[in-house]
C-alpha cells in the first residue's frame, strides 16, 4: 500500500544523510581532489565552505554562491576551522578538468535527496494527522517523484566518474593509460549505443507499467463488495 511505501521511503531517504556523510569521509581521505571538485574548493589554506548553490569560475579558480562557512570542514574534520585540501594543491594534470560540471551534478543530486526527505517527512506528518489522502496535489507530486531517484543516481554517477579524473585507480593508474589496445573506438561506440537502446526500452516499459498501475488504482472494482454495509465500513476508514 501507499502507507507502507511512504514508511519505507521516509526511512531510506533519511538514511541517505548518514550514508552520504560516511561516503564523503571516505572520499576526503582517499580522493581529496574529487572532494575539492565536488564543492569547488580551491584554496586549502583556509576553512572549506559548504555550498548550497553556486557556480565554479574555473578561469579564476573561484566559486561563487550561497554557502555555509566552514561547512565542508566540519563535515569532513568535525571542525569549522579545519583546513581541507583544495584543488590548488594539485597539479592541473592531476585534478578534474570539468570542475563546474562536477560541482553542478553533485549539488543536483544532493538537492534531489533533500527534496525527497522533505517530501516524505511532510507526507508522514499528514499521515499521522489523518489528512494525507485529502491532499491530491501532494499525491500527484509523489506520482512523478518516482523519477527523481533515477535522476539523482545518474547525476551522482556523473559527478563521481568525472570527479575522479584523470585517474582510473586514484594516484596509480591514469585514464589515458588504461585504454584497451584491443578494443577499437567503433566497438566502444557500438556497445554504448546498444546499452542506450536497451535502457530506453526498459524506461519506456517502466513508464507504461507505472501509468497502467496508477490508472488501475489500488482496488479491483470487479471484486469490491458494493453492499451498503461494506460501503459504510469503507467510508469510515
Amino acid at each position: 500500500s501507499f502507507k507502507i511505501a511512504l514508511a519505507v521511503a521516509t526511512v531510506f531517504s533519511l538514511s541517505q544523510l548518514f550514508v552520504g556523510h560516511k561516503s564523503a569521509e571516505v572520499v576526503a581521505e582517499y580522493q581529496p581532489a574529487k572532494l575539492a571538485a565536488l564543492e569547488g574548493h580551491y584554496d586549502g589554506s583556509k576553512p572549506a565552505d559548504l555550498y548550497l548553490i553556486g557556480y565554479v569560475d574555473q578561469k579564476n579558480n573561484t566559486t561563487k554562491g550561497i554557502a555555509i562557512p566552514g561547512g565542508l570542514s566540519f563535515l569532513t574534520k568535525g571542525d569549522f576551522n579545519a583546513q581541507v585540501t583544495g584543488l590548488n594543491s594539485f597539479k592541473p594534470t592531476d585534478r578534474p578538468g570539468a570542475v563546474n560540471f562536477v560541482f553542478q551534478t553533485y549539488h543536483l543530486m544532493v538537492a534531489i535527496g533533500m527534496f525527497l526527505i522533505a517530501l516524505t517527512l511532510y507526507a508522514s506528518w499528514l499521515w499521522w494527522r489523518g489528512t494525507l489522502f485529502s491532499k491530491k496535489w501532494l499525491l500527484y507530486i509523489f506520482a512523478f517523484s518516482v523519477l527523481l531517484p533515477q535522476i539523482a543516481n545518474q547525476v551522482g554517477w556523473y559527478s563521481a566518474e568525472v570527479g575522479r579524473q584523470p585517474w582510473v585507480v586514484y594516484g596509480l593508474l591514469r585514464t589515458s593509460h588504461a585504454l584497451s589496445q584491443a578494443v577499437t573506438a567503433e566497438q566502444v561506440l557500438f556497445s554504448l549505443i546498444l546499452f542506450t537502446v536497451v535502457y530506453v526500452i526498459l524506461f519506456i516499459l517502466f513508464i507504461y507499467l507505472l501509468n497502467k498501475k496508477i490508472k488501475h488504482g489500488p482496488f479491483d472494482n470487479h471484486n469490491i463488495d458494493h453492499s451498503p454495509r461494506h460501503i459504510e465500513m469503507a467510508d469510515s476508514l
